[in-house]
C-alpha cells in the first residue's frame, strides 16, 4: 500500500495527462492517491482536466481523493455568492469559465468591464450563473466536496500546509490547510511527513529542472509554474514527474 500525491494541475492537461499515465499501471488496492488542489485558472484546460481527474478515478482500484486548493476555495465562494469577486479579479478566471464556454467569459468580461470599480467599493452581481450553469453535475459535485485535508499512514497532505505553532492536525484551521500560515514549512516539526503544493518553491537543479522542496518532514511538490507536474509516492519518495510543456504565468 502506498500513498501518491500529485501537485497543482493548474489546467494543464498535457502534463496532468503525463503523469496519470504513468500512475495508472502502477496502482492496486489499497492505494491512495490524493491530489492537492489548484486545478483551475492560469492554465487553458480545467474542464479537460476535471474529466481526465474523473475518468482517472473511475478506472483505477487506488481510492482516489480531491483537496480543496485556494483557487477552488474562492470559485466555490462565488458560487453561492454572485458578489464575491475576488476568484474573478484575483485568480485568472477567465481561463476556467472560457474552458467550460467561450460565450459565458465573454459575457461576464464585459458586465464586469460595465460593472467598473463598483466591484470594488459596492455589493454588485455579476451574471456568474452563465458559467455555473455550465459545469456538468458531476464536475460541480467534484468541486464541493473537495476536503481540507487527508491523512494515511504514509503521510499528511494538504494544499499549503498548516499552522506550525498548531501541533495538532485536528485543530488547525480551515484557513491554514487551503493557504498556509506562520513560518510554514521552515517551522515544521510535526512527526508526520506533510505532502504540500501552492507555494511555487521548487528546487531548481543545475539543468534547470523543478525538483521537489524538501524541508524536514515537508515536502513541497507544487512545480507547474515551470511547466512540470509533480506525484511524489510513499513511504520511498519516488518521484513521478511529467515532460515538460508550456509554463504558466
Amino acid at each position: 500500500m502506498a500513498t501518491i500525491a500529485i501537485g497543482d494541475v493548474h489546467g494543464q492537461l498535457p502534463q496532468l495527462a503525463d503523469v496519470l499515465g504513468q500512475l495508472a499501471p502502477t496502482l492496486g488496492n489499497g492505494d491512495t492517491v490524493v491530489f492537492l488542489g489548484d486545478y483551475i485558472d492560469r492554465g487553458p484546460d480545467t474542464r479537460g482536466c476535471v474529466d481526465a481527474i474523473l475518468q482517472f478515478r473511475n478506472e483505477v482500484s487506488a481510492d482516489v481523493v480531491g483537496l480543496l486548493g485556494n483557487h477552488e476555495d474562492w470559485m466555490v465562494r462565488t458560487l453561492g455568492d454572485h458578489s464575491h469577486h475576488a476568484w474573478l479579479l484575483g485568480m485568472d478566471a477567465f481561463e476556467t469559465i472560457a474552458s467550460y464556454s467561450a460565450e459565458a467569459a465573454h459575457e461576464l468580461r464585459a458586465a464586469a468591464k460595465h460593472a467598473g470599480l463598483s466591484l470594488y467599493t459596492d455589493t454588485v452581481t455579476l451574471p456568474y450563473e452563465r458559467f455555473f450553469d455550465c459545469l456538468p453535475a458531476a464536475h460541480r459535485q467534484f468541486f464541493e466536496t473537495l476536503r481540507v485535508y487527508h491523512r494515511t499512514d504514509d503521510c499528511l497532505c494538504s494544499h499549503a500546509g498548516l499552522d506550525p505553532a498548531i501541533a495538532d492536525p485536528a485543530s488547525q484551521s480551515r484557513r491554514a490547510w487551503i493557504w498556509g500560515e506562520g513560518m510554514f514549512p521552515l517551522a515544521y516539526r510535526g512527526d508526520e511527513t506533510l505532502v504540500y503544493g501552492h507555494r511555487n518553491n521548487a528546487v531548481i537543479d543545475a539543468h534547470g529542472w523543478p525538483q521537489p522542496a524538501v524541508h524536514g518532514r515537508a515536502i513541497g511538490i507544487d512545480t507547474i509554474a515551470h511547466g512540470v507536474l509533480t506525484a511524489i509516492r510513499l513511504p520511498g519518495g519516488h518521484v513521478v514527474q511529467s515532460a515538460r510543456g508550456a509554463r504558466r504565468a
